[in-house]
């Protein structure tokens, strides 16, 4: 269930709890033996949303400056190389392995289609039309619509990242600029962690087929409205570069979350069990998303700022709170003090 929940409110939870008397995304590292300064630059995925350079530079305090200073660009991970060990190839493998092998209790049942289990020819031609031409799969009814469930709730997740991001901005430019990239984590190591919330497929599979089948038309409905991974709204916020007002917007939307809970109605759900599938998957984010891999971080950028300057660029959520990597660069003994506004 909470894999359902995510999908429909992806955006609404993405990166609640960002309330703190913080002034904006740009932070100085100096301190604790530091020969040279180095910067922590929280970013934007994007969440549908593309950016532009002028509205990056122009809104962001010193980011212009900071980029003329850095020799080495650090993302969440290396966007400059796709090459993996052996060993990275396996567990990506393993990650992947349920989405894009399926195994035969993902095929659909002799004698059971997919048109009668859509509440209307229409809701059905919607999603035979989407999987058809979105998905690219011709053969997609050979599999249940609860593996269908899946694979979308990952297109969710991709989909809302394939715009211009500032972390993409800021790529390019460091490319251009023929700077040294290199990355915090490697991806089997991030997928590792995002992966669980689309491939644990127990609340799912206990759904019948109708059900699901209400959620793949819930999903795709969605992905052709662009109300899944599109918020306008935090494009504009997050320009404003003040981490309190981003925060009261996504109290904002936490109050809207509850309205939706409360009108979202499929047969065999339960709205408190709703709640508390929201509650799992904000715990899910918070231990697994940003705690456990902020800590994997700070080793790797305790090593790169001891011998350069570095320009650190992660979500911006990764920065804040008591496990963010202000408080945790701060626990080592560095000095974070946020660029002041022009």
């Amino acid at each position: 269930m909470k894999q359902t929940i995510f999908a429909i409110m992806l955006a609404l939870v993405a990166l609640t709890g960002l309330a703190q008397n913080n002034p904006g995304w740009l932070w100085e590292i100096s301190g604790n033996g530091l020969a040279r300064k180095s910067y922590l630059f929280g970013t934007c995925h994007g969440d549908g949303i593309s950016f532009t350079d002028e509205e990056i530079y122009g809104s962001i305090t010193g980011l212009a400056d900071a980029l003329d200073k850095t020799n080495t660009f650090l993302f969440e991970t290396n966007m400059g190389s796709q090459e993996m060990s052996d060993e990275e190839k396996e567990e990506m493998n393993r990650l992947m392995g349920k989405i894009y092998r399926p195994g035969p209790e993902y095929m659909m049942p002799e004698g059971v289609f997919y048109k009668p289990l859509f509440d209307s020819v229409a809701h059905f031609n919607e999603v035979n039309k989407f999987m058809t031409y979105k998905m690219k799969d011709v053969e997609y009814w050979k599999k249940t619509p609860g593996y269908w469930c899946i694979r979308l709730f990952l297109y969710a997740f991709s989909k809302a990242r394939m715009c211009r991001t500032v972390d993409g901005a800021l790529f390019e430019e460091a490319t251009k600029r023929r700077k040294e990239i290199g990355g915090l984590e490697t991806l089997a190591f991030g997928m590792g962690k995002i992966m669980p919330m689309y491939s644990d497929t127990e609340s799912i599979d206990t759904l019948s087929m109708k059900e699901q089948a209400k959620i793949i038309y819930e999903l795709v409905h969605g992905f052709d409205n662009d109300s899944i991974f599109k918020i306008p709204e935090l494009h504009k916020v997050y320009l404003e570069n003040d981490t309190c007002k981003l925060g009261r917007f996504f109290e904002e939307a936490s109050a809207k979350k509850n309205e939706l809970i409360e009108a979202f109605d499929y047969k065999g759900y339960n709205k408190d069990d709703i709640k508390k599938a929201m509650e799992e998957a904000r715990n899910y984010q918070s231990e697994h998303l940003l705690r456990e891999r902020n800590e994997a971080w700070l080793l790797v950028i305790k090593e790169k700022i001891a011998t350069r300057t570095c320009l650190i660029a992660v979500g911006c959520r990764h920065l804040l709170g008591s496990d963010g990597l202000i408080a945790l660069l701060r626990r080592e003994g560095y000095i974070v003090e946020a660029v002041k506004k022009e």
